[in-house]
C-alpha cells in the first residue's frame, strides 16, 4: 500500500514524465525544421505561352506564294480567319505552302511583389491568369516561363525552395473513407521524417487541427465534412510540412459568404507564422476583400494593378476612374479592367506600373527582419543537405508500403460499395462455377469439362479485374485527381502507389478459388493449392496492371476497347482451343507471347502432374491416369516455375511501360 506522499510523489513523478514526454516530441519538432523565415516574394516580367495548331482547335496560320487567274502573284499571310463560305478565289498554281503554329499569351510580362506577414489576394476575370500565376511561383509550370522570381532577394532555385512553396489548387479531393485524423495522420507518416516519434507525429495532427478549427470534427469521415471543413483540412494537409509560402487557387470555391470569411481570417493565423498567404478569388465579397492586406488585380495576362488595398482606389483614379461611395471595391474593379466602365486602359495599365514602383520602393516592410541573401541562401542550402543532418532520413519503400497497406485496410473495411460489391462477384461467381462443375476434378469421366473449369479460373481473373482498372485510370488520372496530385508532389514513389491495390486483388482472388477449388472437388493438398493460388493470385495482378496500362497510355474510351480486344487473340494460343502441337509452324511462336498459355499450363501441371489415378464414374474411363491427360493435351511445355517467372516477367514490364508514361505525364503537364 503507498501512503500518501507516496502517491502524491508518484503522480508528480508521472506528471513530470509526461511534461518531459511532450517537452521532447516540441524539441523533436524544432529540430525538424526551425520556424518559417519570413519570405518576400518578387517576379518581374514573367511571360506564359502556350502552343496552338494541331494539337488544338485553334485557325492556324498559312504562309505561302499563290497565283490567281489573273496571273498576279501574292504572298499570303493569315488568309484562314479572312475566308468565308462566299469568297471566290481561284488559285492558278501554288508553292511554298506551309502551316505555322499559334503560340497564344496567357502572361504578358506580369510583374509583382508578395509581402511576408501579409495577405494577399489576386483577383480577375475568368482566364486572366490568376491559376497559372499560381502554378508558376510555386514550380508546376516551368516551360515556357519567361521571367525571374526571386525570394529574399535569390533568384529562385526550384530545387532549394521546392519544400518551402506550398499549392493547393482548386480542386483537392480527400479519401472519402478516412475520417480528418487519419487524413492528417497518414500524410504526416509520409511527408515528415522517419526520426519522429508517435508522439510527436500525434502532437503535429492535433496542433495543426486546432489552429484550423478541425478540433471537433477529427473523427468525422472525410465525405461526411462541410465544403468548409474540407477546405479547412485540405489546407491542413499541406501545412504539415511547415510551408514559408502558402499559394491557394480559389480557396472560397463553393462555399457561402459565412464560411468563406471564415476560412480568410483562419489565414490571419497561419499567416502570423511568419508564412506568406496568397489567395486566388473570382469575385470577394465586400467583408471578405476587407480581410486582405495587398491586391493584385490581373486581366488577360497583364497585370492591372498590385500594391496596397488601400490605394487602388486612389490609382484608379489618377487613371480616371472614380468609384462611387459604398461601391464594392472588387466588383468596381473587375467592371473597370472589362471595359464595362469605359475609359482609357492602356492609360490605366502604365499608370498602375508606375504606382507599383513607387509601393515597391518605400514599402513599409522592415527589411532588417529578412535574412540577408547570402544567410538566407546558405539556411535553406543547409535544410534541403541530408549529409549535413544524418538524422533527416527519408523514408524506404518498405516504409511507404507498409503504411499505404494499413490505408487499403482502413479504406476496403469502410468502403461499404465498391470493395464489398467487387467480393460479392468473386463471391457469386465462385458459387455458380462450383455449382456447375460440382465435384468434376476427381472423376475421371468428365475430365474434358473439368478442363473447361480449370480454363475459366484465369479467363475470369483477368478479364474482371481489366475492366474495372481501365475504368478507374482512364477516368481519375487527370491533372487535377488525387492520383496525379499525389505522385507529382511525390509523397511517395509512383510503384509504390501501383502496389497499394494489390490487398483487394489477394482477397477477392482466394475467395473466388478457395471455394470453388472446394466445390469442384479439385485435389486436396496443400502443394497444388498453393501453386493454384500463385498462378491465381499472378494472374489476377496482371489483369489490374493491363487495366492500369490501358487507362493510363490510351484512356478511357481507346482503352476500354483496345485492351480488350488485343486480349482476346492471346486466348487462341492457349493451348486450350487448339493443341499447341496442331498450331501451323509459322504461328507456333505467336503462344509464347500469350499469358493465358502458361497460366493455362501453369494450373494443369500443379492439378495433374505426378497425380494418383482418378476415380472413374463410368462403366470405362480411358483418361485415368493423369500424365496421359497432360500428354492428351499436349503438356507439359515448361517446367512450373517458369509459368511463374514468365507471368511474373509480363507483370514487371508492364509496370514499368506504366510508370515510364506517368513520369512522361508528369513531364509534359508541366510544359
Amino acid at each position: 500500500m503507498l501512503k500518501a506522499n507516496d502517491k502524491n510523489d508518484t503522480t508528480r513523478i508521472l506528471d513530470d514524465d509526461c511534461k518531459i514526454h511532450m517537452q521532447k516530441s516540441k524539441k523533436l519538432l524544432k529540430l525538424d525544421k526551425p520556424q518559417n523565415s519570413q519570405i518576400c516574394i518578387e517576379f518581374n516580367d514573367i511571360c506564359y505561352s502556350v502552343r496552338h495548331g494541331f494539337k488544338g482547335n485553334a485557325k492556324m496560320k498559312i504562309r505561302g506564294i499563290i497565283s490567281n487567274d489573273l496571273d498576279s502573284t501574292n504572298v499570303i499571310q493569315d488568309m484562314i480567319p479572312t475566308l468565308t463560305l462566299a469568297t471566290s478565289l481561284k488559285i492558278k498554281s501554288m508553292k511554298n505552302i506551309y502551316f505555322v503554329e499559334i503560340e497564344k499569351k496567357i502572361l504578358h510580362d506580369v510583374t509583382g511583389h508578395f509581402e511576408t506577414k501579409k495577405i494577399t489576394i489576386i483577383i480577375g476575370p475568368s482566364g486572366a491568369g490568376k491559376s497559372t500565376l499560381l502554378k508558376i511561383i510555386s514550380g508546376k509550370r516551368l516551360n515556357n516561363v519567361k521571367g525571374t522570381i526571386i525570394v529574399n532577394g535569390v533568384e529562385r532555385n526550384r530545387g532549394m525552395f521546392r519544400k518551402q512553396i506550398c499549392y493547393v489548387p482548386q480542386q483537392y479531393d480527400l479519401l472519402p473513407f478516412l475520417t480528418t485524423r487519419e487524413t492528417l495522420y497518414i500524410a504526416a507518416r509520409l511527408k515528415l521524417n522517419i526520426n519522429q516519434s508517435e508522439q510527436a507525429i500525434r502532437f503535429v495532427v492535433n496542433d495543426i487541427a486546432k489552429s484550423l478549427g478541425l478540433s471537433s470534427c477529427l473523427n468525422t469521415l472525410a465525405n461526411k465534412l462541410s465544403g468548409g471543413e474540407r477546405k479547412r483540412l485540405s489546407i491542413g494537409v499541406e501545412m504539415l510540412t511547415k510551408p514559408s509560402i502558402l499559394l491557394l487557387d480559389e480557396p472560397t470555391s463553393g462555399l457561402d459568404s459565412v464560411t468563406s470569411n471564415q476560412l480568410i481570417s483562419m489565414l490571419h493565423d497561419v499567416m502570423r507564422a511568419n508564412c506568406t498567404v496568397v489567395c486566388a478569388i473570382h469575385q470577394p465579397s465586400s467583408q471578405m476583400i476587407s480581410l486582405f492586406d495587398n491586391i493584385m488585380v490581373l486581366n488577360r495576362g497583364r497585370c492591372m494593378y498590385c500594391g496596397p488595398k488601400s490605394e487602388i482606389l486612389n490609382t484608379y483614379s489618377i487613371a480616371g476612374f472614380t468609384c462611387p461611395s459604398f461601391y464594392n471595391i472588387a466588383e468596381y474593379v473587375l467592371e473597370v479592367i472589362t471595359e464595362q466602365r469605359g475609359g482609357d486602359l492602356e492609360n490605366l495599365y502604365e499608370i498602375c506600373r508606375d504606382e507599383y514602383e513607387k509601393f515597391k520602393s518605400c514599402s513599409k516592410r522592415n527589411k532588417n527582419e529578412l535574412d540577408s541573401p547570402n544567410n538566407f541562401k546558405q539556411k535553406f542550402e543547409m535544410q534541403n543537405d541530408t549529409s549535413i543532418n544524418s538524422t533527416i532520413q527519408k523514408k524506404s519503400t518498405w516504409q511507404q508500403q507498409k503504411i499505404l497497406f494499413l490505408r487499403a485496410l482502413i479504406c476496403i473495411k469502410r468502403d461499404s460499395v465498391l470493395t464489398k460489391l467487387r467480393l460479392a462477384v468473386h463471391v457469386v461467381m465462385a458459387l455458380l462455377l462450383g455449382a456447375l462443375f460440382y465435384n468434376f476434378g476427381n472423376d475421371a469421366g468428365k475430365i474434358y469439362s473439368n478442363i473447361s473449369c480449370l480454363f475459366f479460373y484465369p479467363f475470369f481473373l483477368f478479364f474482371a479485374n481489366l475492366i474495372p482498372f481501365i475504368q478507374i485510370w482512364g477516368d481519375r488520372f487527370d491533372r487535377e485527381c488525387p492520383i496525379y496530385r499525389v505522385i507529382q508532389i511525390n509523397c511517395r514513389s509512383i510503384y509504390v502507389f501501383l502496389l497499394k491495390n494489390w490487398v483487394e486483388n489477394i482477397l477477392s482472388a482466394s475467395c473466388f478459388l478457395f471455394i470453388s477449388y472446394y466445390m469442384t472437388g479439385q485435389p486436396m493438398e496443400y502443394e497444388r493449392i498453393l501453386k493454384v493460388w500463385s498462378i491465381c493470385l499472378l494472374i489476377t495482378i496482371l489483369g489490374q496492371t493491363s487495366g492500369i496500362f490501358g487507362g493510363v497510355v490510351f484512356g478511357t474510351e481507346l482503352g476500354m476497347f483496345l485492351i480488350p480486344i488485343c486480349s482476346l487473340p492471346l486466348l487462341l494460343f492457349s493451348g486450350f482451343f487448339l493443341k499447341l502441337n496442331e498450331m501451323p509452324t509459322y504461328l507456333q511462336s505467336i503462344s509464347f507471347s500469350s499469358f493465358f498459355r502458361f497460366a493455362y499450363e501453369g494450373i494443369m501441371q500443379a492439378i495433374y502432374l505426378d497425380r494418383p489415378k482418378l476415380l472413374c464414374s463410368e462403366a470405362y474411363c480411358h483418361l485415368r491416369s493423369s500424365n496421359k491427360i497432360l500428354s492428351l493435351m499436349g503438356m507439359p511445355t515448361v517446367p512450373f516455375y517458369l509459368t511463374l517467372i514468365i507471368l511474373g516477367s509480363w507483370i514487371l514490364c508492364l509496370h514499368m511501360i506504366v510508370y515510364a508514361t506517368l513520369l512522361w505525364k508528369i513531364y509534359y503537364a508541366k510544359k
